[in-house]
């Protein structure tokens, strides 16, 4: 038996889900059904199918009676029409009904309600449902007034409403005269409460809705942020029931009280900022509770321009929800999800210090963290341009407004216009900063003198001037000549020996010397002289002559004594006497004496 109730149940379940998936299908295809029956269903009606959307069908007209019934009229998805037949456009699916009446009445004025669900005063008299319908044998042209309610609740979630009288008169009120007609019967259309359930957000559509007709409501925003944290978020995610479960506009069919709810997925804004101006990280934004969230930073950063550089540091929770972050320190890294959060990537910042210099080699430039000491130096403080000629001088650093670290005093200049002490720079890289190596051109003076020692040559500033000197105008060379200066020839002229020079480019000054042979005559008769004296002081030492016959020999004697000391000759007499120093012995002699070996 229990097999036999499985057995069937699962038929039930194939068969209802055959049924919507074919319904499904020809929804998809543009396809609709219509119903067509009778109320009650006492009669067989034509007109039943699936219709292209879009057709308009035409009904057969229902019969007036049918036995013991009388025809009241159509009801299409529980509105009352007027015509018959109606015409149905196939815009959806349509349930039409044509209401009968059994009055089982012969005779006099019918008062009736359909149904039967609301009393009627007559004239003042109040007539209950059950006591309905009613029949009155007036006199002819007699008045009488009729008035019924405009709704009647069944329960919470179900009331009829007045639609219209037989006759299409739609007041509830009426004051009617025997004669006009032979029944008064009001008709009522069913109407169900739709009743929507939605945490967030508003319902657009629901309330009362008439009984089988297609229903529409949606959802007015299908994000709600919360009105106490703007942090938090509200996303429409489906309903319950209806036709498009995940749409914020759904519908369903109306054919019984229905209670509608609207889900919804909550949603957390993860702000993720940063130190870095104008960067902007990726994941930020609205997350679903619960998600794994990824972190991911750039390690570096630079400028638009290239002097500043940012070099991530750590990840930072903020706000008024602490979460703790694993690997904070890395630029990638995830956490999860389950409230908002506020979270900062840190970088430190570093600046570019621009080190330039026209001539030699600087180092020290680079990138430096924020408020730290850049150590600069030029590795040479003289450049060459052109040997002893021209050359660069380094003089120091342009450091524009840069903050520097004063190292005990300034530097100072060497006395050929060279900087001691200034080629190492300590500043503070508090911003980006460009600091230039100064250089001054120097040209060289050159001064060239084969003789004697001159002063001023070497290397000057542009511009500057150049005293030169020669510091012994005279020299002498040997023993018989000497050397005077005599003037200046090149890039500067003068004939003092004194000199000055404006250094505005390489130059080169000659001293120029003039030989003269007064020493050697001077120094000839002064040997003369003295080797009179030695012959003198040698004949009176030995005694061996008189002073005056050793006077007269000398004097006979002059002629070897002329050619000993290159003496011109003076008179042809001065040949006739012979000289002491044409005796060997003589001579040999004196020149030991003077020489002292006697």
């Amino acid at each position: 038996m229990c097999q036999k109730l499985i057995k069937k149940i699962l038929f039930l379940l194939i068969f209802v889900s055959t049924i919507t998936i074919i319904d499904a299908s020809a929804q998809e295809a543009g396809i609709f059904h219509l119903t067509v029956k009778s109320s009650p269903n006492i009669i067989f009606l034509s007109g039943s199918g699936d219709y292209a959307a879009g057709k308009e069908v035409t009904l057969d007209p229902a019969p007036k009676t049918w036995q013991d019934y009388s025809f009241i009229g159509w009801r299409v998805d529980g509105r009352w029409s007027v015509e018959n037949p109606p015409t149905i456009r196939m815009d959806n699916s349509h349930t039409v009904e044509a209401v009968y009446e059994k009055t089982g009445l012969v005779g006099g004025l019918i008062i009736d309600t359909i149904p039967r669900v609301a009393e009627v005063t007559v004239d003042g008299t109040i007539y209950l449902p059950d006591e309905l319908p009613l029949t009155f044998s007036w006199p002819a042209g007699s008045k009488h007034v009729i008035s019924i309610p405009a709704a009647v609740g069944k329960d919470p979630q179900t009331r009829y409403v007045f639609d219209s009288w037989k006759d299409q008169d739609t007041k509830i009120l009426r004051t009617v005269m025997t004669g006009d007609a032979d029944d008064y019967i009001a008709l009522y259309k069913t109407q169900y409460f739709l009743k929507s359930i939605s945490e967030y957000g508003t319902v657009i559509g629901g309330g009362w809705q008439d009984e089988g007709a297609p229903v529409s409501f949606e959802i007015e925003s299908d994000v709600v942020v919360d009105p106490k944290d703007e942090n938090i978020r509200y996303i429409f995610n489906s309903w319950d029931q209806g036709d498009y479960l995940n749409s914020p506009q759904n519908s369903i069919d109306f054919v019984t009280p229905i209670t509608i709810k609207a889900n919804w997925n909550t949603e957390y804004k993860l702000n993720l900022q940063t130190n870095v101006p104008d960067y902007e990280l990726s994941g930020g934004g609205w997350h679903a509770v619960g998600k794994n969230v990824f972190l991911i930073a750039e390690e570096e950063i630079k400028s638009p321009n290239s002097d500043v550089n940012y070099v991530f540091d750590q990840w930072v929770s903020k706000g008024i929800n602490p979460v703790v972050i694993p690997n904070a320190h890395s630029p990638s890294t995830s956490i999860t999800l389950d409230t908002p959060y506020t979270i900062e990537a840190q970088y430190k910042k570093s600046y570019q210090v621009n080190v330039w210099t026209p001539f030699g080699t600087a180092v020290g430039g680079g990138f430096y963290p924020d408020g730290s000491v850049a150590e600069i130096k030029v590795q040479k403080t003289e450049a060459i341009v052109e040997p002893n000629q021209i050359r660069k001088v380094f003089t120091g650093w342009n450091t524009g407004n840069a903050r520097i670290m004063d190292l005990g005093g300034p530097a100072e200049l060497d006395p050929e216009g060279k900087l001691i002490g200034g080629e190492n720079l300590l500043v503070f890289a508090d911003k980006p900063l460009n600091v230039t190596a100064n250089w001054k051109t120097q040209y060289y003076l050159d001064i060239e003198s084969p003789e004697g020692l001159v002063t001023g040559e070497g290397w000057y500033d542009v511009g500057k001037i150049a005293r030169i000197a020669i510091q012994n105008p005279s020299t002498s060379q040997g023993f018989w000549t000497s050397y005077n200066f005599e003037r200046w020839i090149g890039d500067y002229e003068g004939d003092s020996a004194f000199g000055t020079v404006i250094v505005n480019k390489p130059k080169v000054v000659i001293a120029q010397w003039k030989q003269d042979s007064t020493p050697g005559i001077y120094n000839s008769l002064i040997l003369a002289g003295l080797g009179i004296s030695g012959v003198v002081i040698y004949s009176k030492t030995h005694n061996r002559f008189s002073f005056g016959k050793n006077v007269r020999e000398l004097i006979d004697e002059s002629k070897p004594f002329e050619k000993f000391f290159s003496l011109r000759k003076r008179s042809p007499s001065s040949e006739q006497h012979p000289s002491f120093y044409s005796k060997p012995k003589k001579k040999k002699a004196v020149l030991n004496w003077l020489m002292g070996k006697d």
